[in-house]
């Protein structure tokens, strides 16, 4: 009998370790937030990603608030960032706006990013003023 109940228990953990693994367990987190404008107006639907300089570590993203107000979530799921040194990436969330043509970031603050910020344990703040000029 407990033969038998042995390899549900296995899988069971191996699950629970495997769904529970990631942002939190292996690496260091902390809070990232702040606001994004563009040439000096706060803007929304923006895409924050946050692209650990360590490949091994997963990425963190967020989206802008219509009052350019962001917080860093781990692809995994957890608030926040991996403590270390990242790249930070800009781009606007394509969607259908009757109201006009889509904002348009530069490349030097997305594909061609030099952006960068070290992210520290504790809360961190980095506003993100963009300039199209």
């Amino acid at each position: 009998m407990i033969a038998k109940r042995f390899p549900r228990w296995a899988i069971l953990v191996s699950c629970a370790v495997i769904c529970f693994s990631g942002c939190g367990s292996e690496f260091k987190m902390a809070q990232v937030s702040g606001t994004v404008t563009v040439d000096g107006a706060p803007v929304g639907r923006l895409q924050v990603l946050f692209e650990p300089q360590d490949r091994g570590q997963p990425s963190s993203l967020g989206f802008t608030q219509p009052d350019g107000t962001y917080q860093l979530r781990c692809t995994s799921g957890q608030d926040g960032a991996v403590v270390g040194q990242h790249i930070v990436r800009v781009t606007p969330i394509e969607v259908d706006d009757p109201a006009g043509p889509p904002l348009t970031i530069p490349e030097k603050y997305n594909l061609s990013s030099q952006l960068t910020f070290e992210v520290k344990a504790g809360e961190n703040t980095l506003d993100l003023p963009i300039t199209r000029r």
